[in-house]
């Protein structure tokens, strides 16, 4: 009797277990399936997304050189934006726009005394391009003859500058004295471990004619000095303080359109002309005429 009823028990058990692998199985399949279907929709729906990215969305701007400074505005924006939101007092944050400013035309002025020296034509702004070299001579007396096998001339060489020293001399000969030296210093640093002058040359030898090259300077330079002064609004809202700055210094391109949100700062444009220009009824932020539309900002 008792053997009988172990026999029962144990096939009762077998009959659960089984039951229980069954189950267990079938959830696992049911999990699948859902994963599978997840799976699916996201796919089609990325496919979706691709298919409208590739056939329905327009390049931003009507202008080669607008889309390509748009291009270069997504890695020099979150740069300048950084740099300025460092400074706490209004003068740092006034000497530093003075100083980024001054270096972007510098940069442009390298720009064309290449494009110059490329052509074949000599300006001024060649001749800060050429590496000249300068033999500066230290014998003690310039009667004396040097040996013809160069074997002496390390002797009277002057003593080569140290990279920061090198450093320190060019922040010298840009610095405004009259400026905060703060500014100016958080200006050069920020500059010099960026790669601004890199993106806008990668971007401006897309552009080959010069009548492009010049839409482009004036836009980057106009353009750069407004976004400054965007931030220079928000940052001062922020700390309580009064706008460090409070209107425009590179001149506004002709023909430029500008939202009404960036007529509330000074530009140069006498107050006449301001209705003619025309917001951009395609356009998506208020605070950059043209080229700022699209341009993300971190």
């Amino acid at each position: 009797m008792k053997k009988h009823e172990k026999l029962v028990q144990e096939t009762q058990l077998r009959s659960l277990i089984r039951k229980a692998i069954k189950y267990k199985i079938a959830q696992e399949k049911k999990e699948t399936l859902l994963e599978e279907n997840k799976l699916r929709k996201i796919i089609r729906f990325l496919i979706k997304e691709g298919d409208i990215d590739a056939d329905t969305n327009p390049v931003p701007y009507s202008s080669t050189p607008l889309n390509a400074l748009a291009d270069a505005f997504n890695q020099i924006l979150p740069v300048l934006k950084t740099g300025l939101r460092g400074l706490e007092k209004p003068e740092e944050r006034a000497s530093y726009r003075m100083h980024i400013i001054e270096k972007l035309k510098s940069t442009f002025d390298r720009f064309e005394g290449f494009d110059k020296k490329e052509s074949g034509a000599i300006g001024e702004s060649d001749i800060n391009e050429q590496e000249i070299e300068v033999d500066i001579d230290n014998r003690p007396d310039p009667a004396m003859v040097m040996p013809s096998d160069s074997s002496e001339e390390e002797r009277f060489k002057p003593k080569e500058k140290s990279d920061s020293d090198k450093t320190e001399d060019e922040f010298e000969s840009e610095r405004m004295p009259e400026e905060d030296p703060t500014g100016a210093r958080w200006a050069f640093e920020t500059w010099s471990d960026s790669n601004i002058e890199q993106v806008l040359s990668d971007k401006r030898k897309l552009l080959r004619s010069d009548e492009y090259k010049q839409e482009f300077k004036e836009y980057c330079l106009f353009n750069a000095d407004l976004w400054m002064l965007t931030y220079e609004k928000e940052f001062s809202d922020e700390k309580g303080q009064e706008m460090a700055f409070t209107e425009t210094i590179m001149p506004r391109p002709s023909g430029a359109q500008i939202s009404p949100a960036a007529q509330e700062f000074g530009t140069e444009t006498p107050e006449e002309e301001v209705e003619e220009i025309i917001p951009d009824t395609t356009a998506t932020m208020g605070d950059l005429p043209d080229v700022g539309a699209d341009v993300g900002v971190a």
